[in-house]
């Protein structure tokens, strides 16, 4: 594991990729973190780690949460990275009580406008804004 500090934005992140590639293939959490050291030099550390855990362990709830506020899209049509950074930070604002919910649904806007289409920052910030609004202080 990648003994270097990082920031909560780095920490996010490398959970995003992680998440984002065990939803494209059948490596397991070890082999992948294996590869991404050996080939990308991925930084990463326990919080990713507990991050990536956690979405993984809570995936069909956080996808069923996620559901509900979008009206326009089914969850099959959701791409694979809209729908992990969306998981990642509902279940930061969910399960985090540490993360205040805005600077969750703040770094997901983030993420998307680095990987994602302008269109696809705006639906991601809707379906969070809404999630937030209904549950802002649960």
């Amino acid at each position: 594991m990648s003994q270097k500090k990082l920031t909560r934005h780095e920490m996010r992140e490398a959970a995003l990729l992680i998440l984002f590639q065990l939803r494209l293939n059948s490596s397991t959490l070890e082999e992948i973190l294996q590869d991404n050291e050996e080939s990308f030099e991925l930084a990463y550390n326990k919080s990713s780690l507990d991050l990536v855990n956690g979405v993984t362990e809570h995936s069909s709830e956080l996808e069923d949460i996620i559901s509900g506020y979008s009206p326009s899209r089914k969850p099959e049509r959701i791409s694979y990275i809209n729908m992990t950074i969306m998981k990642l930070a509902v279940y930061e604002m969910k399960y985090c009580p540490s993360v205040p919910k805005k600077v969750a649904i703040n770094e997901a806007v983030e993420f998307a406008k680095d990987y994602c289409s302008p269109s696809d920052v705006k639906f991601i910030n809707g379906v969070l804004n809404s999630f937030y609004k209904e549950n802002g202080d649960a």
